[in-house]
């Protein structure tokens, strides 16, 4: 067994594994720590190694959480992510001290890893001018590392006891693998609560829009984490009270070439700009039904989030010198048949449609570890299928083309605009 979870979550426990403080969202920003690391030479040093802090980063959080209750921090024994967390839960009897603690080199990243290495490591200097002990930080290893069988009460009571647990990795990461990101060249795109595409390297190359993880099973995958359906979750279940199914119905009803034009938050990437919040254009008074307003609001999320989605194939393309011929794709986002079209359109490459099974991404270093494959390529051939392929319509790539050469421009002078 493995797991899985959200990147740049954090929880900070006891030695027990009890938490201290309630779990710290990967979504949440401190703001002001952020600005106040952002100027240290140990962040920018950080970031030329592939790495980055932002407000969204657990760093500026726990050095938030540390100067606002000091008492309490001192508590803490160990910072871990969701992944470890869970997995020495099941792995630890009740009442055992939690010790030899690890966790897996993808999760370890945005606390602050550097990955330069062949055996990646804390990059100490940052975490000294965060004031943030490094005693509290596991060490280091490989995804799909053994932990040890499964033995506390709660493994017992999921039916889990006995086990053999393994170290995971982070769901982006886990979402690449299941797209068929395993060897140099491949791209893939997670679609969900975030928009992750990642591509697979041999070296890094720093850019300001990317980060990068150690690949869990050879070279590296750069890539990026915007939130982008989030938004449109929220729009579609807190404004207009709706499911995001019943949002993706009224989109398809709606005509082309009629959308607003949508520009997602740019706090996490490509900007780290914590104050760029999502932006709706070009909103004028209509008289017509609720529905087909709606629709059409939905209609423009997606094609904005399309926008940028295809800005990081070109920019993959461009910094690596390379060519992307098709784009494969996972996740929630991958369910509505009229945006997987949009998307071969725009991004006027075929589109992959891969089964909606991140675990199996997790599951494939486990795999390779345990010999059941003789390397990654057999591996990813057994367990990973191709659902669908989508060609792009040129007739519809003509009605969007204008709209997404302008994205980006516009995007930056919205960035600047919100800092007035």
């Amino acid at each position: 067994m493995t797991v899985d979870s959200t990147s740049g979550t954090a929880l900070l426990v006891d030695e027990y594994g009890k938490t201290i403080f309630p779990i710290l969202m990967y979504y949440e920003k401190a703001v002001e720590e952020s600005e106040e690391l952002k100027n240290c030479e140990s962040v920018k040093e950080i970031a030329r190694r592939g790495a980055s802090i932002s407000s969204t980063s657990p760093l500026p959080k726990i050095m938030r959480i540390n100067r606002s209750d000091p008492d309490r921090f001192r508590e803490v024994r160990w910072v871990l992510p969701p992944t470890s967390w869970l997995l020495y839960k099941l792995h630890f009897k009740d009442g055992e001290k939690w010790e030899n603690i690890a966790v897996d080199w993808t999760n370890a990243l945005k606390f602050g890893e550097d990955i330069t290495h062949v055996t990646p490591s804390w990059f100490t200097p940052v975490f000294e001018d965060a004031d943030v002990s490094t005693e509290l930080l596991p060490s280091i290893v490989e995804c799909g590392s053994f932990i040890g069988l499964a033995k506390s009460d709660l493994a017992e009571k999921i039916g889990l006891k006995g086990a053999k647990l393994f170290h995971g990795m982070t769901d982006g990461t886990a979402s690449a693998l299941a797209t068929g990101c395993i060897e140099t060249g491949d791209f893939g795109i997670g679609c969900g609560t975030a928009t992750v595409p990642k591509y697979v390297c041999e070296e890094f190359r720093p850019h300001h829009t990317i980060y990068y993880h150690k690949h869990p099973i050879k070279g590296y995958l750069a890539g990026a984490a915007p939130v982008t359906g989030g938004m449109l979750e929220w729009l579609s279940e807190k404004i207009c009270g709706i499911p995001v199914k019943e949002a993706f119905f009224l989109a398809e009803k709606m005509k082309s070439e009629e959308e607003y034009m949508y520009f997602p938050q740019g706090d996490r990437s490509p900007f780290d700009d914590p104050l760029l919040g999502a932006t709706l254009t070009g909103l004028w008074l209509e008289d017509k039904p609720r529905d087909e307003i709606m629709g059409k609001i939905f209609r423009s999320v997606m094609i904005g989030i399309t926008f940028l989605e295809y800005y990081y194939i070109v920019l993959f393309e461009r910094l690596f010198n390379t060519k992307i011929a098709e784009v494969r794709l996972t996740g929630g986002g991958t369910r509505s048949n009229l945006w997987n079209k949009m998307r071969a359109a725009i991004y006027e490459r075929p589109v992959k449609i891969m089964n909606d099974q991140v675990v199996v991404g997790a599951l494939i270093p486990v795999a390779l570890k345990l010999q059941l494959y003789k390397d990654a390529k057999e591996a990813a051939n057994t367990l990973l299928k191709t659902v669908e392929e989508i060609n792009p319509n040129s007739e519809v790539t003509l009605k969007y083309i204008s709209q997404r050469d302008l994205f980006m421009q516009r995007w930056e002078i919205l960035r600047k605009i919100h800092h007035i």
